[in-house]
């Protein structure tokens, strides 16, 4: 798209404010028999070099959601520093994209980007992916192969911050923050699903419902920060929770989590993993 060209995008409807209360309300309840096969299994598939953390955050969360088990596809050289970081991940050696076939089989959700990157590795493992299974969720360098091989499907869910969401519309990301609503609209037209559009008031559009978060602030801003969301949507969907409920509530847990943060520490310094204490306490049931 020429820069002096403006991309025109569908209209806005009305929107619903996401609630704290209400998303809590939906959340999976953990039975006293239940097991780790009674509560969802997921596959995370990204971590190229020096991007390991972006997988082990996403795995990490999908625990703090409730998953029951949890396994990590990535290159040779992140085995051991994602094991070593969370050793209750199951982490694969993947070299040929074929070699994810029976992770496939074992997995209720697959999650695709956090520290995928745009490698001949990258590009191989999220081809497979589109042909041979359904992503469940695709995030970070996931979205930006998609945009460079755009498809369509009802069934899954886009995670973009605002540069991604202007890579899927070929446009630059002054367009998308001029009307934000629709930019994740046109998402949902031309790609399905549902689009978490990441940022200041987050938004969650499908193609019937649409959602604003009213919390979250800047300590967000920083990296890491969305593999943490990545991994506790897809920890949400393991469990068996309907789709549109799965993206608001990770989306508001997330936000909240910031919330209680800088309630305690200010919005500056905050590390991605400091999310985990916040949101393991709002996944039980704590207020603000």
């Amino acid at each position: 798209m020429n820069s002096g060209q403006q991309k025109s995008f569908s209209e806005s409807t009305d929107t619903e404010q996401a609630d704290l209360t209400e998303c809590q309300g939906w959340l999976p309840k953990r039975h006293e028999d239940s097991h780790k096969g009674s509560n969802g299994s997921l596959l995370i598939i990204g971590g190229e070099r020096a991007m390991a953390g972006a997988a082990c955050l996403a795995g990490w969360s999908a625990y703090i959601a409730g998953a029951g088990l949890v396994r990590v596809a990535t290159i040779a050289d992140n085995v051991t520093a994602i094991t070593s970081c969370r050793p209750e991940l199951l982490v694969s050696d993947i070299s040929e994209a074929h070699q994810l076939k029976p992770l496939f089989q074992q997995t209720d959700i697959l999650a695709l980007g956090p520290g995928l990157g745009q490698t001949r590795w990258s590009c191989e493992q999220f081809e497979f992916c589109l042909e041979r299974s359904e992503p469940d969720v695709i995030d970070a360098d996931g979205l930006n192969l998609l945009a460079q091989a755009p498809d369509k499907r009802q069934d899954w869910i886009l995670t973009p911050h605002v540069g991604e969401a202007a890579r899927l519309l070929k446009c630059n990301a002054g367009e998308i923050q001029d009307d934000r609503m629709a930019a994740a609209r046109e998402i949902v037209s031309i790609y399905g699903g549902i689009c978490i559009l990441k940022g200041k008031g987050s938004l969650i559009v499908s193609k019937n419902n649409s959602w604003v978060c009213p919390y979250g602030n800047a300590a967000l801003a920083v990296a890491g920060s969305g593999d943490v969301l990545t991994g506790l949507l897809a920890g949400l969907l393991a469990q068996g929770m309907d789709s549109n409920k799965s993206a608001v509530t990770a989306v508001v847990l997330h936000a909240c989590a910031a919330d209680i943060h800088a309630d305690q520490h200010g919005s500056i310094g905050m590390l991605a993993s400091d999310l985990m204490i916040p949101l393991r306490r709002l996944r039980n049931g704590l207020k603000l």
